[in-house]
């Protein structure tokens, strides 16, 4: 297989280093990444400031823009044409809201919207030490992936359970749960007296969600999570058409 590489971390993160040398033992690998720290920019493309490519080795390019901008140039200007888009491993869980905000969930959306199938991995824990001794179990877990029915519009994402917990207890296939941060807003100052604002609570709280993401990798199990682009609450078309067609009836004989 043809394996195309991104995360929201950096081209330098270990978590893509590990994923390199796994999918290297798969398939052809190549590599296009941020060039460093883009966590939380979800799906943004750099549509009004220039981008910058550089190859940093054969096959690895180093992009200044976002994940998603890294899936688009690696698809529209280098032609790559993967079978598989793979983004990560993040260090830390992407359960839940966070796939909202998450840059790799976005370069896995990002890929599967142009068409190549994708999987987004994030690893519980933020020890990024544990990678080093993940090689055969995510083999493992890669090989059992590929074996899936992976449509071209379609994007999982997948969590690990801490391996500082031991061996993963099997894989579950999982709805989105609820995981939310607190909402704290820390307002400091500068060196020259200057005050900003740091967002991000450090409080998180999961709800117990019955099948899960969330309840998965709680019980020491990968969550497997189909993810699409269709944000629609198609249950609510009904009631709020009725709704709209009183209050446009009304408001016309008005």
């Amino acid at each position: 297989m043809r394996f195309l590489l991104t995360n929201d971390d950096g081209i330098d993160a270990p978590g893509l280093a590990l994923l390199a040398r796994v999918a290297g033992r798969l398939g052809e690998v190549f590599v296009v990444a941020p060039d460093g720290e883009r966590s939380a920019v979800s799906r943004g493309l750099s549509l009004y400031q220039p981008l910058r490519l550089h190859e940093r080795r054969p096959g690895w390019f180093a992009c200044d823009g976002t994940p998603a901008d890294a899936i688009y140039v690696a698809l529209h200007h280098l032609q790559l044409a993967p079978d598989l888009v793979l983004s990560g491993i993040n260090p830390g869980p992407n359960l839940g809201h966070d796939i909202h905000y998450s840059g790799t969930v976005a370069a896995a959306l990002e890929a599967a919207w142009h068409g190549v199938p994708a999987l987004a991995l994030s690893h519980d824990s933020r020890d990024t030490a544990f990678f080093a001794t993940m090689d055969q179990r995510l083999e493992t877990l890669l090989r059992a992936l590929l074996a899936l029915p992976l449509t071209s519009a379609l994007a999982l994402n997948v969590n690990l359970p801490s391996a500082a917990r031991g061996p993963w207890r099997g894989v579950r296939l999982t709805t989105v749960g609820s995981r939310r941060y607190s909402t704290e807003v820390i307002q400091r100052a500068d060196p020259r007296g200057r005050p900003y604002l740091w967002l991000g609570g450090a409080q998180v709280t999961m709800a117990d969600v019955p099948g899960s993401d969330c309840n998965a990798l709680a019980d020491g199990q990968v969550s497997v999570t189909p993810l699409g682009d269709d944000l629609c609450l198609h249950d609510r078309l009904a009631d709020l058409q009725a709704a709209l067609g009183d209050a446009a009836s009304t408001s016309m004989q008005d």
